[in-house]
């Protein structure tokens, strides 16, 4: 997937489609979050450059929800060894005993915020007992700014506008800044899953 590793790899393949560009872009932002290889970021700025601020940001979320949502219905329809091909052990065992009442809160969060593995997310949440109605509202609304705010800063670069280029990435690092300053508290938040609350499995039986 080196192919696919920079700005200028991913233009030069999307633009040899022509007119069809845009289907192309759609089809990547959607094959990004199923195929992990792929880089979601650099595929959401080469967007925002080709085209614009606004058609980058409506065709990838376009693709970023049907991406999304496919995950969901594949994990939902196949199951633990369906989401073993695409996601380790460890890492679905982080995620998958959030406590029930927590999970729409912490999906929100893992979504809106950078640096967390969301396009993974999207598989666990799947062997949950989540509805696939709340997760797509949970989907587009935490997931709309990041795209936006990637579109933003593409569509800046390649028209040479510093001023868009620099109003997001100053909105990135604010995002990434509250991540930082509440880290401890969404950790802890997360961490008290229902393992940890529930009841002993076979109690002690006093005489």
């Amino acid at each position: 997937m080196d192919f696919f590793s920079t700005l200028d790899s991913i233009q030069t393949f999307l633009l040899q489609f022509g007119v069809w560009t845009p289907l192309a872009f759609f089809i990547l932002q959607l094959l990004q979050i199923i195929i992990a290889p792929i880089p979601g970021g650099t595929v959401g700025l080469v967007g925002g450059a080709l085209l614009g601020t606004f058609w980058g940001f409506v065709i990838s979320i376009a693709g970023t929800l049907a991406g999304s949502a496919i995950v969901f219905l594949l994990a939902k329809r196949f199951g633990r060894p369906f989401v073993l091909k695409f996601v380790s052990s460890p890492l679905i065992a982080k995620y998958e005993n959030i406590e029930k009442s927590k999970l729409n809160a912490v999906l929100f969060a893992i979504f809106l915020f950078p640096l967390f593995p969301d396009d993974i997310l999207c598989f666990i949440a799947g062997l949950s007992t989540m509805k696939f109605k709340t997760f797509m509202i949970i989907a587009i609304i935490g997931r709309s700014p990041s795209v936006f705010i990637n579109n933003m800063v593409g569509a800046g670069i390649m028209n040479d506008n510093p001023t868009q280029f620099i109003v997001g990435t100053i909105l990135y690092a604010l995002l990434v800044i509250i991540l930082y300053l509440n880290r401890k508290r969404l950790e802890s938040f997360m961490h008290h899953n229902k393992k940890e609350n529930d009841p002993p499995s076979n109690p002690e039986i006093k005489n």
